[in-house]
């Protein structure tokens, strides 16, 4: 909003009082066109895989962001847009992947009052018989796992492939940033065949409790585990893990499927 700013001016024979529209100069400069801070990045996957795309902007006001498969907004029971940071961020998830069919550039634009840009990456969806030599595998996922709050909670991962992939994780569908933890999310690496990429949660929190899946890339494409669930539970006054009753179902049909 600009202020009204006021002066008074002698004239003959009165005194007007001559009222100017002057810009704020606390607001002034205050709005600003979107920039990207993660663009996404052209994928290889599987048919019956997974592929996320992580798109987000930073402006003001805060940028939304919407995604477009040549030329529309995507939609599909198979395309899911899980949102974060108040819509600033966004990650395009597409499962299970279909070859030719989902094969296409994907298009991120973020948008607010200022202006608009915009930031593409390329899906390619390759058939398992079909992988090039390197391909990144899974040796080991992440499992069912619960832990008591304000314990350390560890998600196993190692995965091997040629050259050695790098290995992220997700949680919920979305980027686990270890950055911004403050130090009590950890990605622990270690060299060697395979490449293992533990996550290590420090005094755990009832936050932690999701749905994990770790990714491995490198440049001949990229793999996903199968997600596995952890789950914080607070201590009851014996001193043993309170399970929910959604817990102990969840895990009766786990130990059923073994």
């Amino acid at each position: 909003m600009v202020p009204n700013f006021c002066v008074s001016v002698l004239t003959v024979p009165a005194v007007i009082l001559c009222c100017l529209m002057l810009p704020d100069p606390a607001k002034a400069g205050a709005e600003s066109k979107p920039t990207f801070m993660k663009a996404p990045e052209d994928q290889i996957g599987i048919s019956g895989g997974v592929a996320s795309f992580v798109c987000q902007a930073t402006g003001e006001p805060k940028p939304r962001i919407t995604w477009m498969k040549k030329g529309k907004k995507v939609s599909s029971q198979r395309f899911e847009v899980i949102e974060f940071d108040d819509g600033s961020g966004s990650v395009l998830r597409i499962q299970p992947l279909r070859v030719h069919r989902d094969e296409a550039i994907y298009e991120c634009t973020a948008t607010n009052s200022v202006g608009e840009i915009n930031t593409s990456a390329k899906l390619t969806v390759l058939e398992e018989d079909h992988l090039p030599a390197g391909f990144p595998t899974i040796d080991m996922g992440p499992q069912l796992k619960v832990v008591e709050k304000a314990r350390t909670a560890t998600m196993l991962c190692a995965a091997s492939g040629n050259p050695d992939p790098e290995i992220s994780w997700f949680k919920d569908f979305l980027p686990v940033d270890t950055a911004t933890s403050n130090g009590r999310i950890k990605q622990l690496r270690s060299g060697g065949t395979p490449i293992r990429g533990a996550l290590q949660i420090e005094n755990s929190e009832e936050s932690d409790q999701g749905k994990y899946e770790c990714v491995a890339t490198n440049s001949a494409g990229t793999r996903y585990s199968a997600p596995a669930n952890l789950y914080v539970r607070a201590l009851s006054l014996e001193g043993s893990v309170t399970p929910s009753r959604a817990f102990r179902k969840c895990l009766q049909l786990y130990q059923r499927r073994r």
